[in-house]
């Protein structure tokens, strides 16, 4: 998976979650899941990120059969008294609501653990024809974020030292934050245009981004076997 063009590869799993959102299938959300858990197995993904992920998950989509089970059969609930497949409505429509959110997370982190972030806005400025503009200013947004960490832990630790207890989100910790982010920006805004940096002028590429028969054959692929499990399940 890791070896997918990343414009491709979101492609496909964006038109797989797409259809999945339409659909209302146990079956079909928990087979898609075992796919994904089967290709992230195999794609040599950091294993403690990946379970790090899933504790959260496990815990939402327990909570989300538990509210499908003790709220069914509502107007507004995907399942009504006519559409039940396994036992009784109350016990379906909670595997329902559970499978949407394993099938849409598992979905989520294939694109996200074998895929890097720089490789994908570059291959979104040289497939999809993203502006160099919006490129290069989610390159440089990313690049600013580990600044953003460190400066918070090092304003944390300076009231820390001073004896002064201040919450996570305090806008004594945010609001400095905020003023350094937006000057880094600026900076690296004044660079871009003293290097000559211009968007509507035509640009070459210093890091192509392959683009194979596989990497266009992916997004069909995906939808194929989606529609085939469909038809079987």
């Amino acid at each position: 998976m890791k070896s997918i063009n990343p414009a491709c590869k979101c492609i496909g799993l964006l038109a797989v979650t797409f259809y999945l959102a339409l659909v209302h299938r146990t079956l079909l959300n928990l087979t898609v899941f075992a796919i994904c858990l089967f290709l992230l197995a195999f794609s040599g993904i950091n294993r403690k990120h990946f379970c790090q992920a899933m504790i959260p998950v496990l815990l939402m989509a327990a909570g989300t059969f538990f509210t499908g089970y003790r709220f069914q059969s509502g107007a507004g609930m995907p399942v009504s008294d006519k559409s039940f497949l396994l036992a009784d409505n109350d016990i379906y429509n909670g595997l329902v609501l559970s499978s949407r959110v394993l099938v849409f997370t598992g979905l989520g982190l294939l694109l996200v653990l074998t895929t890097d972030k720089i490789q994908m806005i570059q291959s979104m400025n040289q497939q999809l024809k993203l502006p160099p503009v919006f490129a290069y200013g989610l390159i440089a947004a990313w690049g600013i974020v580990p600044s953003m960490f460190r400066e918070y832990r090092q304003t944390r630790a300076a009231f820390q030292a001073r004896g002064i207890r201040v919450f996570y989100v305090s806008p004594k910790l945010l609001k400095p934050l905020l003023v350094k982010s937006a000057r880094w920006a600026e900076a690296i805004s004044v660079a871009m245009e003293s290097k000559g940096f211009d968007g509507s002028a035509p640009r070459t590429v210093y890091r192509p981004v392959p683009l194979r028969r596989k990497d266009i054959i992916f997004p069909l692929v995906s939808c194929g076997i989606v529609a085939v499990l469909t038809l079987w399940l």
